[in-house]
C-alpha cells in the first residue's frame, strides 16, 4: 500500500469512527470499537487488560481533577505547584480567539497548541515562512471542536477551548522532539515509552527505569538504534512519580532538551483505550497492575 492509499484508508477509518461516535452512547461506542480493535468483548464489570481498565476509568471515574489536568493551560499551575516552575515551558500567550494572536510580537520560532484536545499543534520554525492565514483557519477549527464529543474522552468536555503559544524546543540530530512518556501505576513509574520522528517515520520503544530496552511494542514500529540514556534520567523519573501520585493509572510525559527537563502533558486515556501491544499478553500483564477498587487519594 502506497502513502496515498494509506492516508485515504486512515481518513476513511476516522470518518467511520466519528459516525459511530455520533450515533451511540459513550458505553456502546467503546464496546463496539473495542470488539473491532481486539476481536473480543469489553467486560466493563471485570476489565482485565490495561486498555479495558483505561476505558472503565473514562466511563465511570469522572472526578473533576481530570478536567484540569488534561487542559494544557490549566495543568501548568498544577505542575508548578508540585515540582516547580523550572519544568514548565515558557508561555508566550493564551488566546480564546485565533484573531487575537499578535504574530508580530512572537519570536521567530514558536509552537501553537489547542488546550482542549489531542493532535492540535502547529510548529513554526521560521516566522517568515509561516502561513498565518492558514494557521488561523486551522486554530479556529480547533476552537470549534469538542474533543469529548469527537472521541468520548469525558475529561475534555468542560475544558475551555483556548490556544497557547509556547517556546519552540528541539533535540539535536532529531527530526522532532523526543517524547519521554512514563507509564505510572498507582503513583509508581514502571517503564518509559520513547516516541521519535513523530511527523516523518514514527517509532516507539520501551525502556525500564534503568534504561534497559524492553522487548515489546505499541502500535508503531520500534527504532533499531537506541536513544542514549539521559544523564538526568533519575530526576525525570522522580518528577513523574511526584506528578502521578493519587492516580490509578496515568502517563506523564516530558521533553529533555540539552539537559533541561520540560513537562509535556498528563494523559489518562492513552490511545483512547485502543492501543494494541505487541505481544498482546502485555496488555493483560499491565492491566493486572491497576486496582480499580483502590480509591483516589
Amino acid at each position: 500500500m502506497n502513502t496515498k492509499e494509506s492516508k485515504l484508508k486512515t481518513n476513511l477509518k476516522r470518518i467511520l469512527l466519528q459516525v459511530l461516535r455520533k450515533v451511540t452512547s459513550d458505553k456502546l461506542y467503546y464496546q463496539i470499537r473495542y470488539f473491532i480493535t481486539f476481536k473480543r468483548f469489553l467486560n466493563l464489570k471485570a476489565p482485565d487488560t490495561l486498555m479495558a481498565k483505561i476505558i472503565w476509568q473514562n466511563i465511570y471515574d469522572r472526578a473533576s481533577i481530570y478536567t484540569k489536568l488534561v487542559d494544557k493551560y490549566a495543568v501548568r499551575d498544577y505542575v508548578t505547584q508540585r515540582v516547580g516552575e523550572k519544568y514548565v515551558n515558557t508561555l508566550y500567550g493564551v488566546y480564546e480567539d485565533s484573531e487575537a494572536i499578535d504574530f508580530g510580537n512572537l519570536p521567530e520560532q514558536f509552537v501553537l497548541k489547542g488546550t482542549h484536545g489531542a493532535d492540535m499543534i502547529l510548529i513554526c520554525k521560521d516566522k517568515s515562512q509561516f502561513d498565518i492565514p492558514r494557521a488561523k483557519k486551522t486554530m479556529q477549527k480547533w476552537l470549534d471542536t469538542n474533543f469529548y464529543e469527537l472521541w468520548g474522552e469525558h475529561a475534555y468536555d468542560k475544558v475551555p477551548p483556548r490556544i497557547i503559544c509556547e517556546q519552540y524546543l528541539a533535540n539535536a540530530n532529531e527530526s522532532a522532539l523526543v517524547d519521554f512518556k512514563y507509564h505510572c501505576f498507582h503513583g509508581e513509574p514502571k517503564h518509559i515509552q520513547i516516541d521519535r520522528d513523530r511527523f516523518t517515520n514514527h517509532t516507539l520503544n520501551f525502556y525500564d527505569l534503568e534504561w534497559n530496552r524492553l522487548p515489546f511494542g505499541l502500535w508503531y514500529p520500534q527504532a533499531k538504534e537506541d536513544l542514549p540514556k539521559p544523564k538526568n534520567l533519575e530526576v525525570m523519573t522522580q518528577l513523574a512519580r511526584t506528578l502521578a501520585q493519587g492516580f490509578k493509572f496515568v502517563r506523564v510525559d516530558f521533553y529533555n532538551v540539552n539537559g533541561q527537563i520540560y513537562f509535556g502533558e498528563m494523559t489518562f486515556y492513552p490511545c483512547n483505550g485502543f492501543g494494541v501491544f505487541d505481544p498482546v499478553e502485555k496488555d493483560f500483564e499491565f492491566g493486572s497492575w491497576v486496582n480499580l477498587k483502590e480509591g483516589q487519594s
